[in-house]
């Protein structure tokens, strides 16, 4: 398997006042990875700021070496991490949430904190939940499962419909019900004495915490109370556990003992409310004990590693013994198998709906089915987190302490690939592989050393060849991020996006809806990566329906469409001239208080300068096309859906501009008698004719835009990421090595155009310059956008509010971040 990238943790300390250099590690559903250091670390000036505001710590400034640190950084952007929090107190657990928004610290002293990014800005974070459990240790926590999943199948790759190919996990349910069987969110613990605490999130504070602003927090810490409970009728000492949710929505946790060697129990832990409705309810919970795991004789061997998954609809339970005298590990799967006992006649008795005897009776039973030696000692357990319909599309990763991964088959343990990465020596100061997670869709693993280096390696699933199209749709279909299935299919993307955009289109109409916002989002990832414009369909389509959603037909009882529709219906007529197809619509439909159309009058000119950009690059993209004899995955101004809105808003800005002329879009002109409006839109509906091959007289005109008025040059983003064309270059040629907090020139383009306000920021969603330098302004982390930070407060009115609201999240799927 290829070794994908390091990254040199310079910063941190060689020298630690730990027994042990533990290094915790998380990767979310959107790719973010989470890591706690247990170093001292030292940070550049350049890199400075407060240590409370989420960002590093200042010049020269050296954090105590018994303080322990969490960071967070994004796998295309891996040499730039950002500070969540530092804490005198020992980190023992690193969890993420299930939709990857909030991170979930577990302490040694019984300390729980939730986390979450300050207005989806990954270098701001926020408590906003906390609870104790006095004098004990967290050993493992899980959030609740809310009962959704999806199976992934392989073999149904040539399959059409997402609804074949996608199937929906039935039998699953969610770990809390709240009222009408809505899954509730919350989080469960153990601890290293045996005692379960449970809690869930409260639904009413946790919208109002999300509320804070980049100027102060307007939040308060939550503090919640945890449901207590001991997991067995005794109290034990917990060395190892492991915790994964059930299909019936319990929690299956398994843990060894300290002086019980030999034993592995495992329990069943379910969670409800109990009290009547509409009253105070509290959390109850529920343990059982299930069939547990007996060991032969250890011969000196120990325990080191649980871990406890389901693969294929089947439990399995993973056991890693470190051997004596440092002679390796061995690794061991265990099995739980449903078989029918036989009854003994006089045993049987009446039973059943028909009064039949009962002559078997389901027993459970835990069998080892797999067995393997390591030569080194584990440092941790990775399994595919893809939920797979057969065990054949499922490997585990055993991390080993040389500085190797192996790969193993399910129930066999046979290794299937072996890659030795950086070889301990006497010159590496001892750095050792200690903990690794894999990515959502499973294409990555990433493997944190004892100095918090990271290291990032290529782990598809070895059995299924050519499924990137079918992991691309899953991400799709389940929301997770798809940048590690880009990074691996970075030289056959444009393959890919002509497969993945031909099966979106087959699909039913509801389907592409609901699925929309989630595949503009890929493919504009994708788009970048081959250096082509996507991301105005994105905030064209976005544009397009917050206007409509300002129409308001003036006659409730007499219509059966909307303006909108009937505003298609017109435009389907081919008609050329936009005061003819204002003449055959109702202007009632189309009224919108003057104030509100002032506050648009930048999104209105967006448009516009859209619609002329295209136009005016037409010329030149038909010529290149001829010439090269090969078109690009995608082009703007050969795509029917982004004319056909763009004709649709023209029209609309039209009749705006004769109830408030302040709206409209301003440009310098050659000729004072040139009506904008109206060339874009005779020229759109020629174009709308025939996009694929424009005619030539359509080309004449539009060549002649730049004599009649000064066209606007488009703001461009160019972001150093690996998801890009320069990364597409570097990924190929080999390993690549970064340097933490250092951005690689490799990846920076140099090719940027001097244009008209290069030096000017821009606001991408108010379309406002923001001069050379503004103060506080929000940049995504991944495609460069950026967004201002007092967004809502300049909002005065509902419609710029509403537009506003959308763009939480960045329309790329990447965290947004606070730049000063």
């Amino acid at each position: 398997m290829t070794i994908l990238y390091k990254v040199e943790g310079k910063e941190f300390s060689k020298d630690s006042v730990f027994p042990h250099k533990n290094v915790l590690c998380s990767v979310s559903a959107r790719n973010i990875v989470a890591f706690s250091a247990l170093q001292s670390a030292i940070f550049p000036a350049s890199h400075g700021g407060d240590a409370g505001d989420g960002s590093l710590p200042g010049a020269g400034l050296g954090v105590g070496a018994s303080n322990s640190h969490v960071y967070v950084c994004d796998i295309v952007t891996p040499w730039e991490y950002y500070k969540v929090c530092s804490s005198k107190s020992l980190i023992s657990v690193l969890q993420w949430s299930p939709n990857g928004e909030q991170l979930l610290l577990g302490y040694v002293g019984g300390r729980v904190e939730i986390w979450q990014p300050r207005n989806q800005s990954i270098n701001l974070w926020v408590l906003h939940y906390y609870a104790t459990v006095p004098s004990e240790d967290i050993i493992e926590a899980q959030f609740f499962h809310n009962g959704k999943g999806v199976i992934f199948n392989a073999l149904k790759k040539d399959h059409t419909y997402y609804a074949e190919k996608f199937e929906r996990v039935e039998q699953q349910r969610p770990t809390l019900s709240g009222f009408g069987g809505v899954a509730s969110e919350g989080c469960v613990l153990l601890t290293s004495s045996g005692l379960l605490a449970a809690f869930s999130l409260p639904a009413i504070q946790k919208t109002s915490a999300a509320g804070g602003t980049a100027d102060g927090p307007a939040h308060e810490v939550v503090e919640l109370t945890p449901a207590l409970h001991s997991i067995g009728i005794s109290r034990s000492f917990i060395e190892h556990c492991s915790m994964t949710p059930s299909p019936s929505g319990a929690l299956s946790i398994a843990f060894s003992c300290g002086w019980q060697q030999q034993l592995v129990q495992c329990f069943k832990v379910s969670l409800s409310l109990e009290g009547e409705l509409g009253l105070e309810q509290h959390l109850a919970i529920k343990s059982e004990s299930q069939t547990s795991i007996f060991l032969g004789p250890l011969d000196g061997r120990r325990i080191s590693h649980l871990k406890w998954t389901r693969i294929a609809n089947e439990d399995v339970i993973f056991i890693a013994y470190a051997c004596p005298d440092g002679a390796g590990s061995q690794l061991e799967q265990w099995t739980l198998t449903r078989r029918h006992q036989s009854v003994h006649a006089l045993l049987q008795g009446g039973g059943g709906a028909n009064n039949k005897p009962n002559e078997f009776v389901q027993s459970e039973s835990w069998e080892q089915v797999g067995k393997v030696q390591l030569n080194a000692s584990l440092a941790d357990i990775s399994v595919t987190r893809l939920s797979v319909s057969t065990p054949d599309f499922c490997q585990v990763y055993a991390i080993l302490q040389d500085n190797s991964v192996q790969v193993l088959e399910p129930n066999s343990m046979k290794q299937l690939n072996h890659t030795q990465f950086d070889k301990l020596s006497g010159t590496s100061g001892g750095i050792k592989f200690v903990s690794g997670d894999l990515t959502p869709s499973s294409q990555m693993l990433l493997i944190f050393d004892s100095h918090a280096q990271l290291y990032a390696m290529q782990a598809p699933l070895l059995k299924q060849g050519g499924s990137g199209l079918l992991l691309l749709e899953y991400c799709i279909v389940t929301g997770c991020d798809a940048s590690d299935v880009l990074l691996l299919n970075l030289g056959n993307l444009e393959a890919l996006v002509e497969k993945l955009t031909d099966n979106f289109t087959r699909q039913p109409s509801f389907v592409r809806h609901f699925y929309y916002a989630n595949f503009l989002a890929l493919k504009s990832n994708i788009c970048r990566v081959q250096q082509q414009e996507f991301d105005n369909l994105i905030i064209l389509h976005a544009i397009s329906t917050t206007f409509k959603s300002l129409l308001r037909p003036s006659d409730l009882g007499f219509q059966d469409k909307g303006p909108a529709d009937n505003l298609a219906i017109k435009l389907a007529e081919s008609i050329p001239d936009v005061d003819t197809v204002m003449l055959n619509l109702d202007a009632k439909d189309f009224t919108v208080e003057p104030v509100m159309l002032q506050s648009l009058q930048q999104l209105i000119q967006w448009v516009t300068d859209l619609a002329l950009n295209m136009l005016h690059r037409l010329p030149e993209e038909v010529m290149k096309t001829k010439l090269s004899g090969k078109r690009p995955s995608y082009d703007i101004s050969r795509d029917i859906v982004a004319i056909s809105s763009l004709r649709e808003l023209l029209v609309m800005i039209r009749i705006w501009g004769l109830l408030n002329t302040q709206c409209l879009p301003v440009y310098t002109k050659t000729m004072d008698n040139i009506d904008v409006l109206v060339i874009l839109f005779r020229l759109l509906t020629r174009l709308a004719q025939n996009p694929a091959e424009p005619d030539e007289m359509l080309l004449d005109e539009c060549s002649l835009l730049s004599k009649q008025l000064l066209i606007p040059q488009p703001t461009k983003f160019n972001p150093t990421t690996l998801l890009s064309a320069q990364g597409f270059a570097a990924v190929k040629s080999g390993q690549l090595q970064f340097t933490s907090l250092e951005e690689p020139t490799c990846l920076q383009d140099m090719e940027t155009e001097e244009v008209v306000f290069a030096s000017s920021v821009k606001d991408g969603v108010s379309n406002l310059q923001l001069g050379a330098r503004p103060s506080h302004i929000r940049r995504c982390a991944r495609c460069g956008f950026v967004f201002v930070n007092n967004a809502s407060k300049v909002a005065k009115t509902s419609a710029l509010k509403a537009w506003f609201s959308k763009w939480l999240h960045c329309h790329c799927g990447g965290f947004w971040k606070q730049v000063h």
